[in-house]
């Protein structure tokens, strides 16, 4: 599975746990498509929660051994504002980044995208605060984009 689509589904699933669509107990759905096998788990209370801690996502291959997932694993307060932390792990070695911590703020306003390749090492980042969006890059160059005009 192509680490841009895995973004497309993550970005999915967190619009249905924060739109309500989960229900109010703990949720699992299941389903299967082409052999990969597909589990989303919504913590209980989270239809009304910006930040579903303990909701996930998982993406198993058994022909493959790939393994793919995502958890949001609760909030961190950065510069004064409450951001909502997530997780993503990747085990498939055609992706280009192994796991990659997303940070989110309840108005969207601000977030915070990080990369690690498989030993651990921080390969590239994205953030957005201020109305600014910055990019730093594996070979370290930053490029800045004013969203504000």
């Amino acid at each position: 599975m192509q680490t841009k689509w895995l973004f497309v589904l993550v970005m999915v699933v967190l619009a249905l746990a924060v739109s309500g669509c989960t229900g109010s107990d703990d949720e699992t759905v299941t389903y299967e498509e082409d052999g990969v096998t597909v589990e989303y788990t919504a913590s209980a209370g989270s239809e009304d929660d910006w930040c579903p801690v303990g909701s996930s996502w998982a993406s198993s291959n058994p022909g493959t051994g790939e393994e793919v997932s995502m958890k949001i694993t609760g909030t961190e307060e950065i510069d004064g504002v409450q951001m909502c932390k997530a997780e993503f792990n990747s085990n498939n070695p055609d992706d280009e980044y192994a796991k990659i911590y997303y940070m989110w703020s309840e108005d969207s306003e601000r977030f915070s995208w990080k990369y690690y390749d498989a030993d651990g090492n921080l390969v590239s980042e994205m953030t957005m605060k201020d109305g600014k969006m910055r990019f730093v890059a594996e070979d370290g160059t930053v490029t800045e984009i004013n969203t504000n005009n």
